[in-house]
């Protein structure tokens, strides 16, 4: 596209959203001049520089270029047009971020599908030859499908170190982990040859890791919506949120692996707190699961009891060492590896510009290439045509 066509694409994007070129200007950190320049063509335009003008105009890449949306583009689409509280923008820009840059890749650098290993496809046919969901109570299938996950790809009764790390080997999806706010727990996109889910790291470990469980059910389970934006985590009102809470519990907390760490013991402080750690979940996450009909190794009552005490007090009377790493959000970012590794090849070998790294780690272009430039990572030195000369 010429810098007229571009130009030309930009102002009508801004008059379409009332936008006057002072207010963009101002947006960007630009004067009212310069954004005219750009729109009548006569200042060139980088990536990253584009992509600011789309976040500012809260329209997507593709619409900026006009370009013909991929899979991945028209679903970043739909995360923005999602009907949501204005609270939940910052995560749902993050995840167009990402769609938007794995678009890019793919048609940069070729990027492949990301598939389901065949362990991975296996538990997805088993799912469909069992009719999951069905007719039946929601726990009930969101349990069968975490018994169906820990059997297929050979979990067994162990805890799970990395819910992230599964979900990409085994199942395809990429996993962006950010602190995106707590308005929105996490987010699950998934669509013609594309599944992404973003957890927010605003929430103690406990909680990111449950999230990542149930994002993962929403994958698993077929949900028919495009987009899933998980506001209230423990949202019990719809049999799909049944299912995923399920699911998330038995995943993280399976049966055999519970009774084994309790060992007939009294539950109490130290018991929970040992659970707690041993399975990386949150306090209310063990003492629902406890409960459960599936469990029963705690009554409704009880557990009721127990989630009036603060966490920070069964922490203490158990004598824990350290109670932040339970308690704290660690607003730790991961970028998908795959995309990551794809960008940064492409990047060293030409076929990616700084504004793609940018957009995945959702830094400044400038800072993000002194950073890389430290550890290496650089593009190929243009080669100087004048040299024979």
């Amino acid at each position: 596209m010429s810098g007229n066509e571009l130009g030309a694409r930009i102002g009508a994007l801004r008059e379409a959203r009332g936008m006057t070129g002072e207010e963009l200007g101002a947006a960007l950190g630009l004067s009212r001049s310069q954004i005219s320049k750009i729109e009548h063509g006569t200042r060139r335009l980088d990536v990253s520089e584009v992509a600011m003008i789309a976040d500012a105009l809260e329209v997507s890449l593709a619409e900026v270029l006009g370009v013909e949306r991929s899979g991945s583009l028209a679903l970043a689409a739909r995360v923005m047009a999602a009907p949501q509280a204005d609270e939940t923008l910052p995560s749902r820009r993050r995840m167009r971020q990402l769609l938007e840059a794995e678009a890019n890749l793919a048609s940069a650098v070729g990027l492949p599908e990301s598939r389901p290993t065949a362990s991975g496809r296996d538990v997805l046919a088993r799912t469909r030859d069992l009719g999951i969901p069905s007719s039946h109570a929601p726990w009930r299938d969101g349990e069968d499908l975490a018994d169906l996950v820990r059997q297929g790809i050979g979990l067994g009764r162990a805890p799970i170190s990395d819910v992230a790390d599964l979900a990409e080997q085994h199942f395809g999806l990429d996993v962006l982990a950010w602190p995106t706010g707590k308005a929105v727990s996490g987010l699950c996109a998934h669509g013609q040859g594309v599944a992404m889910m973003l957890i927010s790291t605003s929430f103690p470990r406990g909680h990111q890791r449950f999230t990542a469980a149930h994002e993962l059910a929403h994958h698993l389970l077929r949900d028919p919506r495009e987009v899933v934006v998980d506001s209230d985590l423990y949202d019990g009102s719809s049999p799909t949120e049944k299912r995923a809470n399920a699911f998330a519990a038995a995943l993280l907390m399976p049966v055999d692996g519970l009774r084994d760490v309790t060992a007939g013991r009294l539950v109490d402080e130290a018991v929970l707190v040992e659970l707690m750690r041993h399975f990386g979940v949150s306090f209310s996450a063990l003492l629902y699961r406890l409960a459960s009909r599936s469990i029963g190794l705690m009554t409704a009552r009880l557990r009721d009891t127990w989630l009036q005490e603060p966490v920070s007090s069964v922490l203490r009377a158990a004598n824990d060492a350290a109670p932040e790493e339970l308690t704290i959000p660690d607003e730790s970012r991961r970028i998908p590896p795959r995309l990551w590794r794809a960008a940064q090849a492409g990047y060293q070998n030409g076929r990616v510009g700084i504004g793609t790294l940018a957009a995945l780690a959702d830094e400044d272009a400038e800072q993000l290439f002194v950073r890389l430039a430290a550890n290496g990572v650089r593009p190929p030195t243009p080669t100087d045509d004048l040299h024979d000369l």
